[in-house]
């Protein structure tokens, strides 16, 4: 009974590790890029900077993920910039794993700027704004059902 349970222990953890094996851990904005914003080197760029509605330009409602907003609501990140700069927006999910919502770099100029951002699944997520390789913001947010 013993060599039983032990052969049944032992093909439940390999199946275990197989299972395991075919997921692939979720993308990332890049090793360094989580966590803390350098407020700093934001500081340094932007004078202001919020994520809107694309439709009213207005901020969705404070909620338990950050702003919230409904779904097939386009978004903008909105900015005003102090010279300049060239912003990457990489957008992850914030719950199981996957693909990246969203990573793209422009150049903006000095003065008020938009970054579209776009339309995504429901589900909460995080805008990580990078500026010279350095995270600058985090803009929490989440797309409603």
């Amino acid at each position: 009974m013993k060599r039983a349970n032990l052969l049944l222990l032992i093909f439940v953890l390999v199946l275990s590790i197989l299972a395991c094996g075919t997921f692939s851990p979720p993308e990332t904005c890049g090793e360094d890029l989580g966590g803390t914003a350098d407020e700093a080197l934001f500081g340094r760029y932007f004078e202001s900077m919020e994520l809107v509605s694309g439709n009213t330009w207005q901020p969705g409602a404070e909620g338990e993920s950050g702003m919230q907003f409904p779904a097939g609501e386009s978004l903008l990140i909105m900015f005003d910039a102090k010279s300049d700069v060239q912003v990457r927006a990489c957008i992850q999910h914030t719950v199981g794993g996957g693909k990246m919502a969203f990573d793209q770099t422009s150049s903006f100029q000095n003065g008020e700027n938009e970054f579209q951002v776009g339309t995504f699944e429901p589900g909460p997520y995080v805008i990580r704004v990078i500026v010279n390789g350095t995270l600058v913001k985090n803009l929490p947010f989440s797309i409603n059902k």
